[in-house]
């Protein structure tokens, strides 16, 4: 084996060399730093998932309870802007679905969903936000007279109050 030739890069026991590799070597290229930086396209894409969730369910979202609305006699069309509705039946004032039997309570939540729907409104150019009163068919009118007289005893800023009824069969 005297005259056998050494080929580079192989290991070899008989004459100390040793096979060297290239990416444990103190001599080799450095690998690139790592990046820190946040990749937007994945948090835009949530983003964009999550709106688009937001903006199908909103308009199921409950609008009051449902009740036994009285049926329509005469009435005119009225453009509608934002609103608050109100539901009446013999458990108590409902301001979208929670009850309030208490007065002041039942203002301070109404006040606050008024001061929200006249955001709305002024935003869509409307006079201001309009209240729907919506009183079960079976329940004591005295009840629904009650929480009118609430609502109109309060400053609360409203264009108008508008009593929700069933239109006839026949129409």
């Amino acid at each position: 084996m005297a005259g056998a030739t050494h080929r580079r890069g192989s290991s070899s026991s008989k004459h100390g060399k040793h096979r060297h590799i290239a990416y444990k070597s103190d001599h080799s290229v450095k690998p690139a730093p790592t990046n820190s930086e946040i990749n937007v396209t994945p948090l835009v894409d949530v983003c964009l998932v999550l709106l688009i969730i937001f903006m199908v369910v909103t308009p199921m979202l409950g609008r009051g309870i449902d009740v036994q609305l009285p049926l329509l006699v005469s009435a005119a069309q009225h453009k509608e802007g934002d609103q608050v509705f109100i539901s009446v039946n013999d458990d108590g004032a409902w301001v979208e679905t929670d009850v309030y039997t208490e007065k002041d309570l039942f203002m301070s939540r109404l006040e606050e969903d008024l001061k929200v729907a006249a955001g709305k409104a002024l935003a869509n150019d409307d006079k201001g936000p309009l209240l729907f009163l919506k009183g079960d068919k079976g329940t004591d009118w005295g009840k629904v007279k009650t929480v009118m007289e609430w609502i109109t005893s309060s400053n609360a800023q409203m264009q108008d109050i508008a009593l929700v009824v069933d239109l006839p069969e026949n129409t």
